[in-house]
């Protein structure tokens, strides 16, 4: 769908604008991940392996990873994000949570062997932007790491959609455009984001992604 010209630059929200989302709006698409995406870590990335699980959100997703024998690091940028996976997440469970945004290449995440990203590519509604996110998970790996991503997947190109608020919808040839200075990719296939029927049951691109070594 072409963007209205007249209408405002497509960005993604910023943290503050994400902290008031999680101050006013229900996570309707807060939910711990389908079989299928512990079906592609247990293959390619079987525990007990070092994660960060970047735009963590509620934390539901590191609390699921660690429950599975990971060792999580958590990290978002929308405070009211972060201070509510701490509550969620028993003092036990092997996560750590961070305050920090990924894509500043200040970030102090040293890289980790396994990235996943559940739902934030999504939410850059443009090229230069998934680019940029593409760029911060390369230096979020080091070389030869592995990026999992899931991520809402256009069939085709009239079924693209780049929006600011809510999943932008990409083609495998946009995905794979933003991606491929970096990563190779090892498994690529489409399945459901979630199990809610009529809330989360859209398509979505599952990809296993190697960080090249240059």
């Amino acid at each position: 769908m072409p963007h209205d010209e007249s209408a405002a630059p497509l960005r993604s929200l910023n943290a503050a604008e994400w902290d008031h989302t999680y101050d006013r709006t229900v996570a309707g698409w807060d939910e711990e991940p389908p079989p299928v995406l512990g079906a592609l870590l247990a293959a390619y990335a079987p525990p007990p392996a070092r994660i960060v699980d970047v735009g963590c959100g509620l934390g539901t997703t590191a609390r699921w990873l660690a429950d599975r024998g990971y060792t999580v690091t958590a990290c978002d940028f929308s405070t009211r994000a972060i201070e509510a996976a701490r509550r969620r997440t028993p003092a036990t469970a092997a996560v750590r949570y961070e305050l920090l945004d990924a894509t500043d290449p200040a970030s102090p995440l040293h890289p980790f062997p396994v990235v996943l990203d559940r739902g934030v590519l999504h939410t850059c509604p443009t090229d230069g932007e998934r680019r940029t996110f593409a760029a911060a998970m390369s230096r979020t790996c080091g070389p030869g790491g592995l990026w999992f991503h899931v991520g809402a997947a256009a069939v085709s190109e009239e079924d693209a959609l780049n929006q600011s608020c809510g999943p932008s919808w990409t083609t495998e040839e946009t995905f794979l455009d933003a991606v491929s200075p970096w990563f190779t990719v090892l498994t690529l296939h489409t399945a459901d984001f979630g199990r809610r029927p009529g809330v989360t049951d859209w398509p979505a691109r599952y990809a296993v992604l190697r960080r090249r070594a240059t």
